[in-house]
């Protein structure tokens, strides 16, 4: 039997210039997987950090998915 990696529902904001700041809930194994997944699809224009996390119940409710992203 073996045992399934931990992942944590990490809160990354999008920065880009003249917009408004979108946030999305990644559920990933590391903050830095959650960053390298919304990185690869941002442009360069576009700034990405990580502000928080989410708690296993919001996380269940809003029924992620392994390496999902979900704009909240």
């Amino acid at each position: 039997m073996t045992k399934r990696a931990k992942r944590t529902a990490y809160l990354i904001a999008v920065h880009q210039r003249r917009e408004t700041v979108r946030v999305y809930a990644v559920l990933a194994q590391s903050a830095a997987a959650a960053l390298t997944l919304v990185g690869d699809l941002a442009t360069e224009d576009m700034q990405v950090e990580m502000v928080g996390s989410l708690g296993h119940d919001i996380t269940r409710r809003l029924g992620l998915k392994p390496d999902e992203m979900r704009l909240v």
